[in-house]
């Protein structure tokens, strides 16, 4: 009985040596570029009229945070604007095949979007589809960053017919 109490004593010693061994994954340099969109964001914009909503003015409000040690980044906001209020999440991450960053956001009224993107110095370019009940639209758009990254400029274009 002694012999086998010691077994399984040095079993369990092996065996929480190698879990202490697993170590959390650290974002790699791509990864760790996601780290540009950390903090919280108050935006504003104005809209032109298409099926996706009315023309008019809207704000928002975001907060970026790390997620999965910094491997991802999740986005929560909430938008006000002449179709009403809403909020939103998304979560972005790097594609290490096709060597783009992707966001996946989801909104209260039932849309989705999934993109990719770049970065490139102080610029990011976008391409993507959002899904809004039986529709489904293209977009594609840039954000110019400040020098100082503190501010961005974006500039959206949305297909209505593919």
């Amino acid at each position: 009985m002694k012999r086998i109490a010691v077994v399984i004593g040095i079993l369990a010693l092996i065996l929480a040596a190698a879990w202490a061994q697993v170590s959390t994954p650290k974002p790699n340099p791509e990864q760790k570029q996601l780290e540009i969109w950390l903090g919280t964001w108050t935006y504003e914009g104005e809209a032109q009229q298409t099926p996706l909503g009315p023309a008019g003015k809207y704000t928002g409000k975001a907060t970026v945070s790390p997620l999965f040690n910094g491997l991802f980044v999740e986005w929560r906001g909430e938008e006000k604007g002449t179709a009403g209020e809403f909020q939103w999440s998304e979560i972005d991450g790097y594609d290490a095949v096709n060597k783009k960053f992707v966001w996946y956001s989801f909104g209260s009224e039932g849309e989705f979007n999934t993109a990719h993107y770049t970065i490139e110095a102080n610029a990011v370019n976008y391409a993507g589809t959002t899904r809004q009940g039986d529709k489904e639209y293209k977009f594609r758009g840039t954000c110019v960053f400040a020098p100082n990254r503190m501010t961005w400029t974006e500039k959206r274009e949305v297909t209505l017919d593919g």
